[in-house]
């Protein structure tokens, strides 16, 4: 595989990242076109055709066995206010943080993306289709890094997709705690605000302890099949300052 053959494969995973909405990795992910096709969509082979599939004359579902139903009784919570607690959530994130990102398709997962967020900048490595690219982006640019190529700088605006923004605003927001601390939370937003190509709305479920955001996770259906995309966030690994790498 060429260079310029490496480099068109590594922009087009990042924007397949990107459609899926790779938090705040996937915010500043770089662009460009593919050398034959455009990326950008759920639908590109990076997320879709790497789905598990079911083999023919096996059943998709397992039925139940009959039996009495059961009643479970509802654990004790304490009232939170839901709203506040996800903006403070939120803003825990705001010094910096390391995050891991993966993306499933049909069970199986397809794609992974991992790195830090240390002030304005991020640095970050995407792995899908059995390869890997790494990316930084800073304000003055962004800089991909494909397997087995070498760093150059991006020439096209990052794309912008940020589904913590998408969490700032949403239109409700629910959840329970059994302590007051550790937190469930369901937030609901506009669909395109995750990059899926939707009118509707989503609920992304949110875990929170204290002030601290942990976890959000949400499906995304496109062209029939359910994409469940799930981030973590904790302590940056890496605090260096990001910069350019050339």
């Amino acid at each position: 595989m060429t260079d310029r053959r490496r480099s068109d494969l590594g922009r087009s995973t990042v924007r397949s990242a990107i459609a899926v909405a790779l938090v705040a990795a996937a915010m500043a992910g770089a662009a460009g076109c593919s050398g034959d096709e455009a990326g950008g969509t759920l639908g590109d082979a990076t997320v879709i055709t790497l789905a598990a599939e079911t083999p023919a004359g096996e059943p998709t579902t397992t039925p139940a066995p009959a039996s009495a139903p059961t009643t479970v009784a509802p654990a004790d919570t304490v009232p939170i206010d839901a709203a506040a607690m996800l903006q403070a959530s939120l803003d825990s994130l705001a010094a910096g943080y390391h995050f891991r990102t993966s993306v499933a398709v049909g069970g199986a997962e397809v794609l992974v993306a991992e790195g830090d967020t240390v002030g304005a900048g991020t640095r970050l490595t995407i792995w899908s289709n059995r390869t890997s690219v790494a990316y930084v982006i800073t304000p003055a640019g962004s800089w991909v890094f494909p397997e087995g190529g070498e760093w150059e700088a991006l020439d096209t605006a990052p794309a912008a997709t940020d589904p913590l923004l998408a969490l700032r605003t949403p239109s409700a927001v629910t959840g329970s705690s059994a302590d007051g601390l550790a937190a469930t939370l369901v937030a609901t937003v506009a669909a395109h605000a995750l990059g899926v190509p939707s009118e509707g709305t989503a609920d992304v479920q949110v875990s929170v302890n204290g002030a601290t955001l942990s976890e959000i996770a949400y499906d995304a259906v496109v062209d029939g099949q359910t994409a469940s995309v799930r981030s973590t966030f904790g302590a940056v690994v890496d605090p260096t300052p990001v910069v350019a790498p050339i």
